[in-house]
């Protein structure tokens, strides 16, 4: 659970390397705890379920203001 949560966050955040920078950690633990190796401290756990918290916010706060989501069909052919 705890890896799926960050495999997101690293989404969020815009790769392995920033997401490092964002919770205060070495890409070494990153990668264990992505690879589900081990698990992060409860800090780390955290600050990730912040960033998590923030996007759910941040699309609540598009759909109260009548923005339509994106699909994936609006996105341009490669």
């Amino acid at each position: 659970m705890c890896a799926r949560i960050l495999q997101q966050c690293e989404f969020l955040q815009g790769g392995r390397a920033k997401l490092a920078a964002f919770l205060g950690v070495s890409h070494a633990e990153l990668e264990d705890w992505l690879a589900a190796r081990s698990g992060p401290p409860r800090a780390a756990f955290e600050r990730a379920m912040e960033l998590i918290l923030a996007e759910h916010d941040r699309r609540a706060a598009q759909e109260a203001a009548g923005v339509p989501k994106r699909r994936r069909t609006d996105r341009p052919a490669a």
